[in-house]
């Protein structure tokens, strides 16, 4: 019987709870930070942040900072094959998001209204920015810095139906040394254009994926990409990768991982697998919404409720 912390049941509830975001399209493109090489990615990924449940900090060793307990690796926590891509770094987010005001921030609203009320999940977890990979050994689960950790003051809007699926969250005090990000809020993307995404795939420190294409840009409130992300994705920005602009919110996709073994469900789990065309998936044939790729919200849609927000102190 596996033995599973109260963080990787806490990610396995989430990820049945929440809607689907997760496949990878043709090559793997995710990248922890230090990998990255854009100086544009990176300022970006300073501004993306992490939400991690406020019962899993512990005093660290170092003055003003925390450590995370009972955190466990990707292997171990959700059964995944050790030969997948980050399988031993720890999982501990289980939703992504990024900042949009001194003190304002976007995530998905199924990260709020899922589990929970929302103004008790605003309650229980914290938003913690920069948790990620300093190096290929490094621990980002220890001595993370008191001044990278931010609480929920308050829950502006939530909304989550068939078209829509964001909150927007004020932080219990102005964010520093971090630049809003800039976002679009009329029109929209062009067909061509070229995305990255920031965020917690799987509940794992940040990972930087780019190269994504617009596969379907014809519904009036959201777009489809063939970015690689992942369930712990949810409320990343999917900006434009030339200039940084975020032009949606990451709310779902495919699914993320079948059994190496077809024929054993029980066997470890390895990452689907579609083509550059969102086709052709290892997992298999999915219809209604996902069937081009990850599903993005128009940013520009929830232009009045951000706006609303930053007005508000």
């Amino acid at each position: 019987m596996k033995m599973i912390t109260a963080v990787a049941a806490l990610l396995l509830t989430a990820q049945a709870a929440f809607a689907s975001v997760d496949v990878i399209y043709g090559k793997d493109d995710r990248k922890d930070v230090y990998q990255t090489t854009s100086a544009l990615h990176l300022k970006l990924a300073k501004s993306s942040a992490g939400m991690i449940k406020k019962s899993m900090f512990v005093t660290g060793a170092k003055a003003n900072s925390f450590d995370l307990k009972d955190t466990i690796s990707l292997e171990r926590g959700q059964n995944i094959c050790a030969t997948e891509k980050f399988s031993q770094q720890p999982l501990a987010p289980i939703c992504s998001g990024f900042l949009v005001g001194p003190d304002t921030l976007i995530t998905a609203g199924h990260c709020y209204n899922t589990f929970d009320k929302p103004e008790n999940v605003c309650k229980d977890f914290a938003w913690v920015f920069d948790y990620d990979m300093k190096s290929a050994t490094h621990n980002p689960a220890k001595n993370i810095s008191i001044a990278n950790i931010y609480s929920c003051k308050s829950v502006s809007s939530v909304q989550r139906d068939g078209l829509y699926d964001f909150a927007v969250i004020k932080l219990d005090r102005k964010v520093v040394g971090r630049e809003p990000l800039k976002f679009r809020t009329t029109g929209k993307l062009a067909n061509t254009t070229s995305l990255v995404v920031i965020g917690h795939p799987t509940g794992l420190p940040t990972k930087i994926s780019a190269n994504g294409k617009v596969t379907n840009n014809i519904e009036a409130t959201r777009f489809s990409t063939t970015l690689d992300t992942f369930h712990g994705n949810s409320g990343s920005a999917v900006l434009d990768a030339a200039t940084g602009m975020v032009e949606g919110i990451l709310i779902m996709g495919k699914n993320d991982y079948r059994p190496s073994i077809n024929s054993l469900p029980d066997s470890c789990m390895v990452a689907n697998i579609c083509d550059e065309s969102a086709k052709n998936c290892s997992a298999g044939v999915e219809g209604g919404t996902v069937q081009h790729g990850e599903v993005v919200l128009r940013i520009e849609k929830i232009y009045a409720q951000i706006t609303k927000a930053l007005a508000t102190k």
